[in-house]
């Protein structure tokens, strides 16, 4: 996979989400309702995270770039993200290489 262009504190929050959601996490449901429960804009701020890395696993899923592991989450990405891009809710960001 590419390396992406990280600050420090960008690139020890990727590696600290990573361990907490394997083996730390006890529900998912609970920890997203969680970081809804917080001041608007960073709900706002924490959405934007959220529509890039669905837009990174819809593309992983046209270009073929998924395994079984991770099909499930690739292809609900595609799906929503194709959804909101053709009734002109979302617009990719990511350039589609």
């Amino acid at each position: 996979m590419e390396l992406h262009r990280l600050s420090e504190n960008e690139q020890a929050f990727v590696e600290c989400f990573s361990r907490f959601v394997n083996g730390q996490m006890g529900s998912a449901a609970k920890v997203g309702n969680a970081l809804a429960d917080d001041h608007r804009y960073l709900i706002n701020e924490k959405g934007k995270v959220v529509f890039a890395f669905l837009e990174r696993l819809a593309n992983d899923y046209q270009k073929g770039r998924y395994d079984q592991r991770d099909e499930w989450v690739c292809r609900l990405a595609a799906e929503a993200i194709e959804h909101l891009v053709e009734n002109r809710m979302y617009y990719r960001t990511l350039n589609n290489d």
